[in-house]
């Protein structure tokens, strides 16, 4: 019983553990990353821009925030999504289980 109640243990704080390091690494820097990538976008047009006007040309036609769209997405990275998306299902699952529990022993009277 006492194997079993601490490989349970064990296994638990493997997944947590897994949880928040795929947690850290999804949401670290992924807002900074972003911004860096829209201001050199933004940078990279405005001298487009630049260039047009000192060349005369007509501006209606040049279509300068227009970005390209590109699918990094493979078999491994949706796989990693689909398992850190059901190990925060779960997670969020076993906390509600836990907080339910507790507030049922702290109103028991």
């Amino acid at each position: 019983m006492k194997v079993k109640n601490k490989l349970f243990k064990f296994i638990i704080m493997i997944l947590f553990m897994a949880f928040l390091c795929s947690y850290i690494v999804c949401y670290s820097g992924y807002v900074e990353y972003n911004l860096g990538r829209k201001t050199t976008i933004m940078n990279e047009k405005i001298k487009e821009f630049e260039e047009a006007v000192k060349n005369n040309e007509e501006l209606d036609k040049i279509e300068f925030f227009k970005e390209k769209e590109y699918n990094y997405t493979n078999k491994f990275s949706n796989l990693m999504y689909n398992i850190n998306d059901k190990g925060n299902k779960i997670f969020k699952d076993i906390l509600k289980r836990f907080f339910k529990k507790l507030s049922e022993y702290m109103l028991d009277d």
